[in-house]
């Protein structure tokens, strides 16, 4: 009977080097907003919050939009929200989805929602939820349909 070889799992160390690029596990800067899109839903079930049939031009917009503001502190944007992104909390009774998340986890539903314009009315916004300095985007916003 021919013994099976068995090739072990090789950890990369941190700081290390693969095919000759030096690898280094992100910091956070000082707090800087992280995004995440683990909980973002493509597929609404009522067809709303759909990107599907944008152009490259949106999804240059929504990048560029996620870059600038990735360059803030999550703190600021929770407290402030400033001007420039309209960012601020997501009260359900006042949108078309008053049951707001309901397709996540009911510990992530108990989350304050929040959400941030991508540029003036033209694009939309996103709404989603933060966990510490990481925004999990949930929706994407391109007709404004959670106000409607």
């Amino acid at each position: 009977m021919a013994s099976k070889k068995i090739k072990p799992k090789v950890r990369q160390p941190k700081n290390s080097k693969v095919n000759n690029v030096k690898t280094t596990p992100p910091k956070n800067e000082e707090g800087a907003m992280i995004f995440s899109f683990k909980h973002l839903q493509l597929d609404h079930p009522k067809g709303k919050f759909c990107v599907k049939e944008k152009d490259g031009e949106y999804i240059f917009k929504i990048l560029s939009r996620l870059k600038d503001v990735s360059q803030q502190k999550a703190s600021d944007l929770r407290q402030s929200g400033g001007k420039a992104l309209r960012a601020h909390a997501i009260d359900w009774t006042s949108t078309s989805e008053k049951g707001g998340f309901a397709h996540l986890h009911e510990q992530l539903q108990s989350v304050t929602p929040y959400q941030f314009q991508i540029s003036a009315n033209e694009y939309g916004r996103i709404h989603g939820f933060f966990l510490d300095n990481v925004f999990y985007a949930v929706w994407m916003d391109p007709r404004h349909e959670l106000y409607k």
